[in-house]
């Protein structure tokens, strides 16, 4: 308790004296990103011009579910509802992080590895909530190296179990592994011929939904795997903060209709691999010519 506090004190304290020393750095380094987030913003007006309505969906979500995530509890977060409900309805889900989760071990006072298998055995018991196998841990330190040998095993994957709804964060989420992650797969299913589902959930930024889950039967269960993610939740209030949001987006169905909601943003496979190639494109440095 007293290391923690002392942890958190240290990294306001730095902030603190940081933003004072290096305000014009902290500012141009805000507006460079706003930059960015504009150009991939704009990246997908060719896809929808004006206001979308979401549409309610109920599982099944097809023969095959699978929740890529890029971190432990991002799988929860996003579509943890959904994910219940397609193990109710009696239909297969998988679930694979790829990231191994242990970027903080260092503030956290305890070794890489140590880190990791403690979240990795978060969302095991996570998973023990809703009766499904342990997810598919791919352990990297970085989504942006081996990124062939990860398209690889992602694609490998999905064809050996059928995969016919994909589940993935917001492609333009404000976290830059969530991002990659949607590169990363985006390669994984070009070489795939069948139609695939890909389905964009929200974790730390609000997706542009056009469908929406009720997810009212299972929030209590949605809840309890929230629960499971002591390390995360020590930081941030996930659970309390997605409870929160699956609560506002209720107001998107008449009253009554709902309470809990999980959002969106549905796309065919061609389509989802031709926004996420222009948003990767409007992340890629720009090449200054003479």
């Amino acid at each position: 308790m007293l290391r923690n506090f002392l942890r958190q004190g240290k990294d306001q304290l730095l902030q603190f004296l940081f933003s004072r020393k290096h305000f014009k750095l902290l500012l141009k380094a805000t507006t460079e990103h706003l930059d960015l987030r504009m150009q991939a913003l704009a990246s997908i007006t060719d896809f929808y011009s004006t206001a979308v309505k979401p549409i309610p969906i109920t599982a099944p979500f097809g023969k095959s579910m699978l929740v890529v995530a890029p971190h432990q509890d991002d799988e929860v977060i996003g579509c943890g509802g959904a994910l219940t409900l397609q193990t109710l309805s009696g239909q297969s889900a998988t679930v694979i992080i790829l990231q191994d989760g242990a970027d903080e071990h260092a503030s956290a006072s305890i070794p890489r590895e140590q880190l990791r298998e403690l979240r990795n055995e978060e969302s095991r018991a996570a998973m023990r909530q809703i009766g499904i196998d342990a997810p598919i841990f791919l352990g990297l330190r970085s989504l942006r190296s081996n990124i062939e040998t990860t398209v690889s095993t992602l694609r490998e994957v999905i064809e050996e179990r059928g995969v016919d709804a994909v589940f993935t964060p917001f492609v333009l989420d404000g976290h830059p592994d969530h991002r990659a992650c949607n590169f990363i797969l985006a390669k994984a299913l070009s070489s795939v011929s069948r139609p695939i589902r890909t389905m964009q959930y929200e974790v730390w930024s609000n997706c542009i939904p056009n469908v929406l889950v009720i997810i009212d039967p299972v929030a209590d269960k949605k809840d309890a795997m929230l629960s499971c993610y002591k390390f995360a939740n020590g930081a941030h209030d996930y659970r309390h903060a997605t409870k929160g949001l699956n609560m506002f987006h209720s107001r998107l169905l008449p009253a009554g209709q709902a309470r809990y909601v999980e959002c969106f943003f549905e796309l065919p496979r061609e389509e989802f691999i031709g926004l996420v190639d222009r948003v990767e494109q409007a992340e890629s440095p720009k090449v200054e010519h003479p």
